[in-house]
């Protein structure tokens, strides 16, 4: 649900890139008296809804993936721990790669290309990727939480509390 989240996000940014008719009106910025007027209407919709998509679904994957690699490995298994270790680094190897390719290749594209095929592009390989995800849940260990879930909140909010407390001693 949140890898199609990003997919629909880039895919609408993709496609305001590349009908025109939902760019905003042109302007010049280099002229002295600047013609450039907002999107409004559908156009403006369009835009930050996808913005607010994109967003979303990238906030919730970050957040969740690390928990769900750690839920892969067996913490009382001492080979499986250095795997979860090794996990963690291949893991944040991937996720500076990925903005390394995107800061160098898909900027690139974006500047020579169109805007249009940079986002197409992301949308596909987000949709990749979901693909890869789904393809492995059968493969995946489901670990289901025990007890209440506002216990498990309370009792972080009491360790955070009594941390304050001894740390406003020092």
């Amino acid at each position: 649900m949140i890898k199609h989240a990003l997919v629909q996000g880039y895919g609408l940014l993709a496609l305001q890139a590349y009908v025109p008719s939902l760019h905003p009106p042109t302007c010049n910025i280099e002229a002295e008296s600047s013609n450039c007027k907002e999107a409004h209407g559908w156009n403006a919709t369009l835009f930050y809804t996808a913005l607010y998509i994109s967003a979303f679904g990238e906030g919730c994957i970050r957040a969740c993936l690390p928990s769900l690699g750690a839920d892969q490995f067996d913490h009382e298994d001492p080979s499986e721990s250095h795997q979860q270790s090794s996990f963690f680094n291949w893991f944040t190897f991937g996720i500076s790669f990925g903005g390394f390719v995107g800061l160098i290749f898909i900027v690139w594209l974006e500047n020579y290309k169109g805007w249009d095929i940079g986002l197409g592009l992301s949308a596909i390989l987000i949709l990749l990727g979901l693909l890869v995800f789904a393809a492995g849940l059968p493969f995946y260990r489901n670990q289901v939480p025990e007890g209440s879930p506002l216990t498990r909140i309370l009792q972080v909010e009491n360790l955070t509390s009594n941390n304050r407390q001894v740390c406003s001693k020092c």
